[in-house]
């Protein structure tokens, strides 16, 4: 019994940590996207398009981590993580 607990709680620390990787790689990702929409905003000579870019991109890249961690952490109360 001791060595199928164990193998049960390596592959449980395995998927954590594996859906945490996953995680911290997505809000990169929302990251840069919101990231690459503000500095287009600067870039841009329309007032209008660069308005526009820099508060999507401030709730691209904000709604887009928030979102991505609320997930991970729904995930882990299924999992019973904490």
């Amino acid at each position: 019994m001791a060595a199928r607990d164990d193998a049960a709680r390596v592959e449980a620390n395995r998927d954590r940590r594996r859906d945490l990787g996953m995680t911290a790689l997505a809000c990169l990702g929302w990251s840069a996207l919101g990231i690459a929409c503000i500095l287009w905003s600067g870039h841009t000579t329309n007032y209008t398009y660069g308005t526009m870019a820099f508060y999507a991109g401030i709730g691209i890249g904000n709604g887009g981590i928030i979102f991505t961690l609320l997930g991970a952490y729904r995930r882990g109360e299924k999992r019973g993580d904490w």
